[in-house]
């Protein structure tokens, strides 16, 4: 029996098999969605814009009417902005009496500032400005800053060489270093300020040593009161009862004395008051107050004036001038300046006394 199913597959002789394509399947496209009324619109304008933009006029009137619109919406953005702004910003919380910040309190200088302080102004208004002062860092820079030139200025170390070269100085503070070292070289005080580790002083230079110092120091005050004695007899020149107490105590600066003697040799004075006692220090007077005790006062005390200006080195006084006190009456105030020097009065001072002038 025959293989029916090959031999149904096997080529006819003689003939060319017919090879039918095979047709490719199609595929199924989905089905569009319906547009958006949005879209539908979009598409209707645009199609009614394509044929009237081609009018000329119709666009000049669009370009105004988009630049109107934009200007409108860029002013609304900014309006707008600052609407938020506002909001979002935080509201400032104002604060009650009690959190209210007082205004900041000036800080009190310590007792050292206050005590450098005071030393300084009085340095800068009675001392002689031609004396070389020694001081500290601080005290230095203080002078300085009033006024006092940086070439009389000589800082102070530890050692004596700085001394030495200064006429005057102020010490530290009592207790720092090298203050007692310094003052066994200025062993003659002159004023101080503040009190306990704050005090300030200020001393007069020695340089021939303390033991030389305190020898030419008894005989000057020795010749001031012999000086003050001479002075009290004198009858051009009239005192109170406090003036002659301190002239006695031989309290007056030589200066003083060798002035009040020449200008009795002129005329006839009353001597107010003697002052400049240094805070701090002994009393010792380097000025004084004299009115006319005769006629045409104001004239008399012109010519005193005159007279004492024209006086040289040291019997230069530092500050002389007439002025009217509370009284009314003019008076003639002589100031010398700090350190008194030693030793002018070597003689006891002789007024010479002229009745018949004056």
């Amino acid at each position: 029996m025959a293989d029916v199913t090959t031999e149904n597959h096997r080529p006819v002789p003689g003939r060319v098999p017919v090879v039918r394509p095979v047709r490719p399947v199609r595929s199924v496209r989905p089905a569009r969605p319906e547009p958006s009324w949005a879209r539908v619109l979009l598409t209707t304008v645009e199609l009614w814009a394509s044929r009237r933009l081609r009018h000329p006029a119709f666009l000049r009137r669009l370009v105004l009417a988009m630049v109107a619109v934009t200007v409108a919406a860029v002013a609304g953005w900014q309006l707008a902005g600052v609407f938020s702004a506002s909001a979002s910003a935080p509201r400032a919380v104002r604060p009650s009496v009690s959190e209210r910040a007082a205004p900041p309190r000036a800080v009190a200088p310590g007792p050292a500032a206050v005590a450098r302080s005071a030393a300084v102004a009085w340095i800068t208004s009675q001392v002689s400005g031609t004396a070389i002062i020694g001081c500290y860092p601080a005290m230095c820079a203080s002078l300085e800053a009033r006024g006092v030139s940086a070439g009389r200025l000589v800082p102070l170390g530890s050692g004596m060489t700085g001394v030495l070269s200064a006429d005057v100085i102020a010490t530290l503070p009592a207790g720092e270093a090298g203050s007692t070292l310094v003052n066994q070289y200025a062993p003659a005080l002159i004023a101080s300020f503040g009190s306990g580790s704050s005090r300030i002083e200020v001393r007069a230079v020695a340089r021939t040593g303390e033991a030389a110092y305190q020898s030419a120091s008894r005989a000057d005050l020795a010749a001031r009161k012999s000086a003050g004695a001479q002075l009290l007899r004198n009858p051009r020149l009239k005192f109170t009862a406090a003036d002659a107490a301190q002239l006695r105590a031989g309290e007056v600066d030589s200066r003083l004395l060798a002035t009040l003697a020449a200008l009795s040799t002129q005329f006839t004075l009353r001597v107010s008051a003697f002052g400049d006692s240094a805070p701090g220090g002994p009393q010792f007077y380097r000025e004084v107050t004299v009115a006319s005790a005769g006629g045409t006062g104001a004239a008399r005390l012109a010519a005193a004036l005159a007279m004492v200006s024209e006086q040289e080195s040291p019997y230069q006084p530092a500050h002389s001038a007439i002025a009217r006190p509370g009284t009314g009456q003019a008076a003639l105030t002589i100031e010398f300046a700090s350190p008194s020097p030693l030793g002018l009065l070597s003689m006891v001072l002789t007024a010479d006394v002229h009745p018949d002038k004056g």
